[in-house]
């Protein structure tokens, strides 16, 4: 099965590839040999894992959007809560929070030296266990999964830190268990993770204490000086890591002295925070406010994300669901009518909008996103449709709808980029905003 990304290869490579691609049935095909498929194909690489939450009928799907049909089905142990990819984009992490745990699941495509594996996906017997797994956090290579734990029951929070090469032999990198249990955040940062600590076990996040990577175990600093009353939500980029709290931003910068933090004032909440490797500021809700942080000046610059927009009682719209795209490019915010509202990620200007969804839903039946890692193609559940919208970020049209049997639960997309290794989004990713 050719895939269209080699089309980006070099013509030597790209020959290499092919003479040992396989498809899902354990063929190989040359070159010009497309039109011998029975299906019909699009210009859609990679592969969505589609969560369905259903009790003990649960279960994930894989649809492979070169083919526009199902690679696979397989049953869950419990229902997922949320559905990621990994920081190279070869697996899926299946996130079921009030069972303590996530499966994963191996999307089958994958570049290895030379070559492409292009094979059936398949649902791994490894899980990664921990108490209430919430936050997830991809950044250059690696992710961190925040576990909140139990105050009641003596569990204290951790976070497990990995990449696509140790799930493919470990499948840990590291992993450390914090001094109280709190709802919090680990951010992969400069051979570091960055994680969160409270004051009181149970209590909300108050500020950050860096973890050293060495080996296969870390090495605690002291905890940053600049405190983070109610931490919620980071991101990081080249040069700074950024965090929310309840009076502003966490600033934090590694510099050769070592970590230099500060904050960035703001009488607003912000909760929810993305950010790329490419971008120098970040973007971040409080609330219905949207605020372009830019740790490097020091500035909080409100943003004009919806043009004024309103909903059926006259309110202004408020956010469901946004991220960054894979390349930096384009912020997709959904608004809680529906429509989808797209900006340039270079200056915040407004480039679009359009309506993908008639009923937004909350919680279980909430919207997920899901972009592309290869081109400018954006995925949205409709849970109340059965389906999944395809959006294309250029035009900023609804290209295509997915139609499925069942409601969606999380989604990811999986597949590999040219360079075989992850670039995409470093954002706080959360399945409950609310807390």
């Amino acid at each position: 099965m050719q895939h269209p990304l080699l089309a980006s290869f070099t013509a030597l490579t790209a020959a290499v590839m092919f003479a040992g691609c396989n498809n899902d049935t354990g063929s190989t095909e040359l070159p010009g040999q497309e039109e011998e498929h029975e299906h019909e194909h699009t210009d859609q690489p990679g592969r969505l894992v589609i969560g369905e939450s259903n009790g003990s009928n649960s279960r994930v799907h894989v649809y492979d959007l070169e083919s526009a049909a199902m690679a696979g089905d397989f049953a869950l142990t419990y229902p997922p809560s949320a559905v990621y990819s990994s920081p190279g984009h070869r697996y899926a992490v299946i996130v079921q929070r009030d069972n303590d745990q996530a499966q994963l699941l191996d999307s089958g495509l994958a570049v290895h030296d030379d070559h492409v594996h292009e094979d059936p996906p398949q649902l791994l017997s490894t899980t990664l266990n921990g108490v209430k797994p919430t936050h997830y956090q991809s950044h250059e290579g690696q992710a961190a999964l925040f576990f909140d734990g139990d105050a009641d029951n003596a569990r204290m929070a951790s976070f497990q830190l990995f990449s696509d090469a140790s799930l493919e032999s470990g499948p840990l990198l590291a992993s450390q268990t914090l001094a109280t249990a709190h709802h919090g955040i680990a951010e992969p940062w400069e051979g570091y993770v960055l994680a969160s600590h409270s004051d009181s076990n149970g209590g909300a996040a108050s500020g950050i204490t860096p973890y050293q990577l060495h080996g296969d175990h870390f090495h605690a600093s002291a905890p940053l000086a600049t405190a983070c009353p109610g931490l919620h939500g980071g991101a990081a980029n080249q040069t700074h890591a950024v965090f929310g709290c309840q009076d502003g931003v966490l600033s934090v910068a590694f510099t050769e002295n070592g970590f230099e933090d500060s904050k960035l004032p703001l009488s607003e909440r912000i909760t929810q925070l993305v950010g790329h490797h490419e971008l120098a500021q970040f973007a971040g809700f409080a609330g219905a406010s949207l605020y372009a942080v830019n740790a490097a000046a020091g500035t909080t610059t409100l943003i004009d994300w919806a043009g004024g927009a309103v909903d059926g009682d006259g309110n202004p719209v408020a956010p469901a669901a946004f991220d960054l795209d894979a390349h930096g490019e384009h912020l997709a915010v959904l608004d809680n009518t529906g429509t989808l509202h797209v900006l340039e990620a270079a200056d915040w200007s407004r480039k679009g909008q359009v309506t993908v969804l008639d009923t937004v839903g909350s919680g279980a039946s909430a919207p997920r996103l899901a972009f592309s890692g290869v081109d400018d193609h954006l995925f949205i559940t409709d849970p109340a449709r059965q389906s999944v919208i395809v959006v294309d970020l250029e035009s900023v049209t609804v290209e295509d709808t997915i139609e499925l049997d069942f409601a969606p639960a999380g989604l990811a997309w999986t597949g590999f980029s040219e360079d075989g290794h992850d670039h995409e989004e470093e954002e706080d990713h959360d399945h409950d905003h609310e807390h």
